[in-house]
């Protein structure tokens, strides 16, 4: 497998320095950076597009956050544990649900403006899975745009801040261990980031699918750089599919958010008919995995690619969901009045490069933080709106620990990679099509072994032919990261042979006790098995050999 993306010298290349470099702008990003930045280091932040470009700007819901009267700590904890089907840490978990109120807070007094009631108190919401009210949320449905509007206006205050836009990140700098930096592409010209620590903040790989309510930019380019350069990956085959993105022809798969359901809106299959009871306890607010699965059984049932969501019955459902309304009214669907489509799509991943409680991989001087991080939080299926929480938790965690762990390096080493041959002629609209067809096929929300392998092989034979390829543009590195994720992914799912979160293999329908672990990977060292039982159990499983396929 490829270890860089292009031929470079790093001593004929533009160098710019600084202490920590910021890979990222959504909510863990912007978070990691200040947080540096009030640690009096300098900072560059850099983002392939622009600083709008992230799945937190795009986040409707809100966070998930234990302010009401009814609720605590222990009980937001419960219901990430209970989500996370055995695989959340249940010691990262607790201190994401306890720091959580806090950072919120401290984000509402430096002026991020969050619905209330009359009385001042916050306007919580509910979503699945949650046994609480506790879904703090800006303008109805726009918490995430309020979010980034906030620390973007916090950032900009911070004078040790730096911003790179159009700045395509390719990969890793490393030795012996240690991350000293990146290559990029900045407007379209090789430069070399040099950094005494490196934090990945570059979301998730929704756009890897066919249908998904990620932004452009969600290609997982975090995850494959911190492969190449060695860095652990964990949990890489659970997925989040969201249950409910608007689907109509020519439209793009729009969220429409879980609020909506938590605000009294139902799941009719195409006869009409509410649904959600046959399936769970919890009905339309069950969790995510298993509303997305009901939701695809009942479209095979009638032969049909989209069910309705019912928002009909909700009072003033236009004023309390704003964006999705007009969003709704400008593809000819009144939420009001009319029935809105809707169909499963591509939303979260759970996996990522594994981290510690402050960020930290397994390369020294590199942190994650955000979508691209794997804490344990998340588990097998992430408890809806603990994703904006994670980030601004972890990303102040990351973002400080990185200054405070900054080498005193002697000398400036150089980088030197001459292998690979130029990539001409390559059609990357038909090609990107093409990978985004087998991994909506085969690695959606239901998989089997013969269509995993199937995939894995597609993969592995795309590798072997532009593994020697260089990328001389974003677009082709973007190219290449989603066959290699592709292959991480396909692995990953063929691996675990039971069902288990958003992770369902028809042909390992039950949840196994044997699989409450996770699945690990390097470079170097594949396939390593560990885990813990959950709820303070210490059975621990660490260690074990390679597993072998069925």
């Amino acid at each position: 497998m490829r270890r860089y993306m292009m031929n470079f010298s790093t001593k004929n290349m533009i160098k710019l320095r600084t202490d920590c470099l910021v890979i990222g702008s959504g909510v863990a990003g912007l978070q990691a950076a200040r947080a540096a930045a009030q640690a009096g280091r300098q900072v560059l932040l850099a983002v392939q597009d622009t600083l709008l470009d992230s799945n937190t700007n795009k986040a409707q819901g809100g966070i998930a956050a234990s302010f009401g009267a009814d609720d605590n700590a222990a009980l937001h904890l419960q219901d990430t544990l209970v989500a996370g089907a055995g695989l959340s840490n249940e010691a990262i978990s607790r201190l994401v649900v306890t720091d959580g109120p806090k950072e919120v807070a401290e984000l509402a007094a430096h002026g991020a403006v969050f619905d209330r009631r009359p009385d001042g108190r916050l306007a919580l919401g509910r979503e699945g899975c949650h046994s609480r009210h506790r879904i703090v949320h800006a303008h109805g449905d726009a918490t995430g745009a309020e979010v980034v509007r906030a620390l973007l206006a916090l950032v900009s205050q911070e004078p040790n801040i730096e911003v790179c836009t159009d700045c395509c990140v390719l990969d890793l700098l490393t030795r012996r261990g240690r991350c000293y930096g990146a290559i990029a592409l900045l407007e379209g010209t090789p430069v070399c980031l040099r950094a005494g620590a490196v934090i990945l903040a570059t979301g998730g790989c929704g756009r890897l699918f066919e249908h998904t309510t990620n932004p452009e930019g969600a290609l997982g380019s975090g995850i494959a750089m911190a492969y190449r350069a060695g860095a652990e990956v964990m949990d890489m085959e659970f997925v989040q599919f969201h249950p409910t993105a608007l689907a109509l022809p020519g439209c793009p798969s729009f969220l429409i958010s879980e609020a909506v359901r938590g605000a009294g809106a139902l799941l009719r299959n195409a006869r009409g008919e509410r649904f959600m009871p046959r399936y769970h306890k919890m009905a339309e607010l069950a969790p995510r995995d298993v509303v997305a699965r009901a939701i695809f059984r009942e479209m095979q049932l009638a032969g049909e690619d989209h069910l309705y969501l019912d928002a009909r019955e909700i009072a003033d459902a236009a004023q309390k969901f704003p964006m999705i309304a007009r969003t709704c009214a400008d593809y000819g669907v009144d939420i009001a009045s009319e029935l809105i489509p809707i169909a499963p799509a591509a939303h979260y991943m759970m996996g990522g490069v594994h981290t510690d409680a402050w960020g930290r991989t397994s390369i020294d001087g590199l942190y994650a933080c955000g979508e691209t991080a794997c804490t344990g939080l998340q588990g097998a299926n992430r408890l809806a709106s603990n994703s904006l929480l994670e980030g601004l938790v972890f990303g102040r965690r990351a973002g400080w620990k990185a200054c405070q762990e900054l080498p005193v390096l002697s000398g400036e080493p150089e980088w030197e990679y001459g292998e690979l041959e130029p990539a001409d002629n390559l059609d990357l609209a038909a090609g990107t099509q093409e990978l985004q067809q087998y991994m909506s096929r085969y690695l959606g929300i239901r998989r089997e072994a013969a269509g995993l392998a199937g995939a894995m092989g597609h993969f592995s034979a795309l590798a072997l032919q532009y593994g020697q390829r260089a990328a001389a543009t974003a677009e082709q590195a973007d190219f290449f990261n989603r066959i290699e994720l592709g292959m991480l992914m396909a692995w990953a799912a063929l691996r675990r042979r039971e069902s288990r979160g958003a992770h369902y293999r028809s042909d390992f329908p039950d949840t196994l006790e044997t699989w409450q672990c996770h699945v690990t990977d390097t470079r170097e060292h594949s396939s390593k098995r560990i885990g813990e039982k959950p709820y303070g159990i210490t059975d621990v499983r660490n260690g074990q050999s390679a597993l072998a396929l069925a």
